[in-house]
């Protein structure tokens, strides 16, 4: 049974990842070690079948990142809704950057009606919004969520508050 943990497998999201790492020349660069300290501090929330972790999302203060074990590529939309519940109440305007080779990932959200607003490093980047694809179904978030997600310090995790 598909559900959501508390926190993404940081180790699971990085093998769910890697191939992406290694074609892009990062493979020496970004380890599992160094993407886990990296991001030990962001908020996440992770997918789980029957109890076995398979992806989840990260988000780093600027951005959502999804990552899905490839043998569950298709299989986990059950929890979307509720994890983009989730996501909502760090901020009700997210941003999403999409590899121009998922061509899985871009139908489905072109499918849904999220806006594309422009595109960065070979990546299509989509805002994401409750309620703003043309599908619409109830996204409850907290009306006190945050306006705005701190900008990243350099060479610390993202998600590292200032000092």
């Amino acid at each position: 049974m598909l559900t959501l943990t508390d926190r993404a497998d940081l180790g699971v999201f990085y093998d769910a990842d890697a191939q992406r790492y290694g074609a892009q020349g990062y493979a020496d660069t970004v380890t599992r070690e160094r993407f886990a300290h990296f991001y030990a501090d962001c908020p996440s929330i992770g997918f789980a079948d029957d109890g076995q972790a398979i992806g989840g999302i990260l988000f780093d203060g600027e951005e959502a990142h999804i990552a899905v074990l490839p043998s569950y590529h298709g299989r986990w939309a059950l929890l979307l809704k509720p994890a983009l519940q989730w996501l909502f109440t760090l901020r009700q305007h997210i941003t999403v950057a999409v590899e121009q080779d998922n061509a899985r990932c871009l139908r489905f959200l072109d499918r849904h009606g999220w806006q594309r607003v422009g595109e960065r490093d070979g990546d299509v980047l989509y805002r994401l919004a409750p309620q703003s694809g043309t599908r619409k179904t109830a996204y409850p978030f907290r009306r006190n969520a945050r306006a705005s997600a701190p900008a990243p310090s350099t060479g610390a995790s993202p998600c590292t508050p200032p000092k």
